[in-house]
């Protein structure tokens, strides 16, 4: 099923919701204070290369390539 808006032009698809896990979020938000991996693996109680692996998949599910990118958009979207 799709989900249309209007728009100045005519009917258009939505754009898909992004969704992102409760850990993607704690990841995001623990780096996007200004912690490095392991300072948010510490907080969080998991790995740094788990870390890692959450950040890659948030910056897939966002389409950024950095974590600022990532923050700013998951904050635009109000995910964080």
């Amino acid at each position: 099923m799709n989900i249309f808006h209007a728009s100045a032009d005519g009917m258009h698809a939505a754009p898909p919701a992004i969704s992102l896990s409760g850990r993607e979020i704690e990841v995001l938000r623990a780096v996007s204070a200004g912690n490095t991996n392991k300072e948010a693996a510490r907080q969080l109680a998991i790995s740094p290369r788990t870390v890692g692996t959450h950040l890659e998949s948030v910056f897939r599910k966002l389409g950024c390539t950095t974590r600022t990118q990532a923050a700013l958009k998951a904050a635009t979207l109000r995910l964080i």
